[in-house]
């Protein structure tokens, strides 16, 4: 089973079906009812004038027929239905009226039809009628296609924005569970297929039933008997697109699962492109795309295979059912008073029933297509974001830095990592984390910087137990410089300034200047508007640290994490790099985890870390005197 396939990525049935397409789609409607009120009445004037012709045919086939026939003065016979008066009331004064204003529009425009040609007066009404509905037709057209579109694309965005607002207020270890392919691939491929559904819901669903709907009413207006041979084709036609919709759905769902798993592939091959080429991977790492490409195609495939069986279905029940009606009709034929003219006035409608059926399958199919990606949508937005980050939860206005971590303990799926850590900081001191890879020194950084919460126990900020602080507050006193540093794809002045938006170019400058890179920027031909390239790839690993370092100094924070800022770092760099850190950790609360223990010497407090545990602490005269782990790693680095 291919990794990342629909079985390891199921989705819970109770969110399965279209009602989660639909009601996104109502959400919309609520926040946007001006809109759509709009696209209704676009749509229901466009039915109107596009339908509205329908209703001249027989006033148009008894002009050019030359007139009714005068009825005899015998007693009718009664039909083979035994239904008597088969055309309506209304269709006939209709006709009538019709007809006699038909002559007063010509006579009053100076056309003058005079016998034996005076049915001419109906044939150049009804003309003139469509000419001036023509125009009119097209700019309902215009206004209800450009409404339904723009309020589908606006659902879409609103729905993107909400995902990206989401995933951003979700803890980091949601992010250690799920890949980024798979997540790239729900924020793009996923939305596109959405926009496609909301697009023909908005579309086709809308507008084409308003049509069936339409041509219903025109059918039992002239006939209203007819209804009973011409209104069961329409659940006749529906039929398939329910049945078949469910297995749309499903195997919608692993198309865009693999479509995921070929997003996260494209994604491992242009992250590691180094690697590849350094190992000579490019035969596998293409092999991987391919086999994850095909996997699509197939899904993909059956998926079509589903949707066209439906559209062939609605096709075979739509020609048994036009049958039929035929057959109807020719029996009603000896009616009385049903005419030939009759005929056409239904199978006209009718014959157009087939067109927007169609639409509305079409409509249908891709809704269920979409239902997969809206539940693949759903699973991230049902997961619950950082405690802190709801409204309500204590607001921190200003942090003096004094940290306590009383009995933490923590896990990851089930792993302890900590276990039973107490620690107390006061503010501006500097603490020094070391130990064994894996002993737990970055989980208790993450846990201060408040990444993650601990499984039991309580941190605390000046007092407060960071679970009830809001974490927006919190975080706007902190501020972190990694091991590897991330700046994004922009100027050298925008990485800076990301840290305090707003910050005047002199502080961004003095903050420069301080991490020791404001010399290097200005000798740049672009200077600060010189771009970073992608992760910085334009700068070497020393500049962008410093680059990182300055906009930690930007944001002032009161308490400062530092994880292992200069060890992927040559030791001219190096020491240039932590230079300008002990410039930023001046007065501030700090944290910092290093493996070269020679950068921790002047540390406030180190503390060893071992299998979870704080083993040791203290400074670094007396953990090296102790002759306990400390004293043993100082030993393997020759610092002794």
């Amino acid at each position: 089973m291919t990794k990342g396939s629909p079985e390891s990525e199921a989705v819970p049935e109770s969110m399965a079906g279209p009602r989660a397409v639909l009601a996104r789609v109502f959400s919309g409607v609520r926040r946007n009812k001006k809109l759509v009120a709009g696209m209704l009445a676009a749509s229901m004037l466009e039915v109107a004038l596009h339908q509205g012709p329908l209703l001249l045919i027989k006033p148009i086939l008894t002009a050019f027929t030359g007139g009714e026939k005068e009825p005899e003065d015998v007693e009718p016979e009664e039909g083979v239905l035994g239904l008597g008066e088969v055309v309506s009331d209304w269709s006939d004064s209709f006709n009538e009226s019709f007809s006699a204003w038909s002559h007063q529009f010509s006579s009053w425009v100076g056309m003058e039809f005079a016998p034996p040609n005076e049915n001419g007066a109906i044939i150049f009404t009804a003309s003139i009628l469509m000419m001036l509905v023509a125009p009119l037709g097209a700019i309902a057209v215009y206004f209800a296609s450009v409404l339904s579109r723009f309020f589908a694309t606006k659902i879409v965005v609103e729905l993107r924005d909400e995902l990206a607002t989401h995933l951003l207020h979700l803890p980091l270890r949601y992010y250690g569970k799920e890949r980024m392919g798979q997540l790239l691939s729900r924020l793009t491929n996923d939305t596109t297929v959405l926009a496609r559904s909301f697009t023909l819901v908005a579309d086709n669903l809308v507008v084409d039933s308003l049509k069936i709907l339409g041509l219903i009413a025109i059918v039992g207006f002239y006939a209203p008997v007819a209804l009973i041979i011409v209104v069961p084709l329409v659940p006749i036609m529906g039929w398939p697109m329910i049945r078949i919709g469910k297995r749309v759905q499903k195997r919608s769902r692993g198309s865009l699962a693999a479509m995921g798993d070929s997003t996260e592939s494209m994604n491992q091959m242009l992250s590691g492109i180094r690697v590849v080429k350094a190992f000579q991977l490019e035969d596998a790492r293409r092999a991987d795309f391919a086999a994850a490409n095909q996997t699509f195609l197939d899904r993909t495939k059956r998926m079509l295979q589903s949707k066209g069986r439906s559209q062939a279905t609605v096709f075979v029940a739509y020609q048994c059912g036009f049958a039929l009606m035929i057959f109807g009709l020719s029996l009603l034929l000896q009616e009385p008073n049903f005419e030939i003219g009759d005929v056409l006035q239904i199978v006209a409608p009718t014959s157009m029933l087939y067109t927007h059926i169609k639409r509305v399958a079409r409509a249908y199919n891709a809704m269920m297509e979409s239902a997969g990606a809206m539940d693949r949508i759903d699973a991230i937005l049902i997961e619950r974001p950082d405690v802190g980050s709801e409204s309500g939860s204590q607001v921190l206005e200003k942090v003096e830095g004094r940290v306590a971590l009383r009995g933490v303990t923590f896990a990851y799926r089930d792993e302890p990592v900590l276990r039973g850590v107490d620690l107390e900081v006061e503010p501006g001191q500097t603490v020094a984390f070391v130990g064994p890879s894996g002993a737990g020194k970055s989980t208790a950084m993450d846990l201060i910087a408040r990444f993650h919460d601990p499984s039991s126990g309580a941190i605390e900020i000046d007092g407060h137990d960071l679970r009830g602080v809001e974490l927006a507050s919190y975080r706007r006193h902190t501020a972190l410089v990694s091991q590897q540093p991330f700046l994004f794809n922009d100027t050298i002045y925008a990485n800076i300034v990301c840290a305090r938006p707003g910050a005047s170019k002199e502080d961004v400058e003095r903050a420069a200047k301080a991490a020791q890179v404001h010399d290097f920027v200005r000798a740049l031909p672009d200077g600060y508007e010189t771009l970073c390239g992608e992760r910085g790839s334009n700068l070497s690993g020393g500049q962008m640290q410093r680059i990182t370092i300055a906009r930690a100094l930007l944001r002032d924070p009161r308490i400062l994490f530092l994880d292992e800022a200069t060890s992927a770092l040559d030791s001219e760099a190096e020491e240039a790099v932590q230079h300008a850190l002990n410039h930023l950790m001046k007065g501030r609360t700090s944290f910092v985890i290093a493996h070269r223990l020679s950068s921790v010497r002047n540390a406030d407090l180190i503390c060893v870390f071992e299998q979870g545990k704080i083993v040791e602490r203290g400074s670094h005269a007396e953990l090296a005197e102790a002759g306990g782990l400390y004293s043993r790693l100082l030993e393997l680095q020759e610092l002794r």
